[in-house]
């Protein structure tokens, strides 16, 4: 690994291009977290336009600071669990038009602001992870800009996803054109304003039916009724 880390500082110490495309790093592991942020540096330095980062660590990684405000950075993939602080003043990331990240175990302070504070977002991707020892999650998605919405969520206990536990999406898009929902109806959702939606895809894949609140997907479909394209997995007919 350590080889790895001085080939990367090479080369990074050795080329100065005025910009950098895209900062792709995939890792089962870094030494030392200062390494990351050293690299991650350098590119926003370089006005890079894409990051992609997974990387296997027991204990979430922090964002570089500097990233919040970076205004080349277009397409962010954060595919492992960082430590994400939105800023005090509610906006982060200017111009990032793409964004996918995975949320594991995340507290509401975090998820009420998050996917509120981008002003040039048009495509999300979510993968949310939930256990069954934790305090209910509120995620509030609200833009004016975005346009698809990918939504996955994850739990570590099926049994825990028929219990009592109250998780609630709220969406307010106005401009949304595709929703794309995989959850086994763990989260109640409350959705506003989704008068653009065109396609709408719901897919309940967890076969104990039975143990299913029923009412969640009707709360689904009920919020999207004029959407010109709608797709329904057969868990979607078997709860219904």
């Amino acid at each position: 690994m350590e080889k790895f880390e001085s080939f990367v500082n090479n080369v990074l110490l050795r080329t100065d291009p005025a910009t950098l495309h895209k900062f792709f790093l995939h890792s089962y592991r870094l030494s030392a977290s200062r390494r990351l942020k050293t690299w991650l540096s350098s590119a926003v330095m370089r006005d890079v336009h894409e990051f992609e980062l997974n990387i296997a660590n027991q204990q979430p990684l922090e964002l570089l600071e500097s990233i919040y405000s970076c205004s080349s950075l277009e397409v962010l993939k954060l595919d492992s669990d960082f430590d994400i602080n939105v800023p005090a003043f509610g906006m982060c990331f200017p111009n990032v038009k793409f964004l996918r990240v995975s949320l594991q175990l995340p507290e509401n302070h975090l998820t009420e602001k998050l996917f509120c504070s981008y002003p040039s977002l048009q495509e999300l991707w979510i993968n949310v992870y939930l256990t069954n020892d934790g305090p209910a999650t509120n995620i509030i998605i609200s833009s004016t800009t975005l346009r698809r919405l990918y939504w996955t969520v994850l739990v570590d206990d099926y049994q825990f996803a028929f219990n009592n536990y109250d998780h609630k999406c709220v969406i307010f898009a106005p401009v949304l054109k595709l929703l794309h929902i995989v959850d086994d109806l763990v989260v109640s959702y409350e959705v506003h304003d989704l008068q653009s939606l065109q396609t709408m895809k719901l897919a309940i894949v967890f076969s104990e039916w039975l143990l299913v609140n029923p009412n969640r997907a009707v709360q689904i479909l009920i919020g999207v009724l004029n959407c010109k394209y709608l797709t329904l997995s057969s868990g979607v007919s078997l709860v219904w």
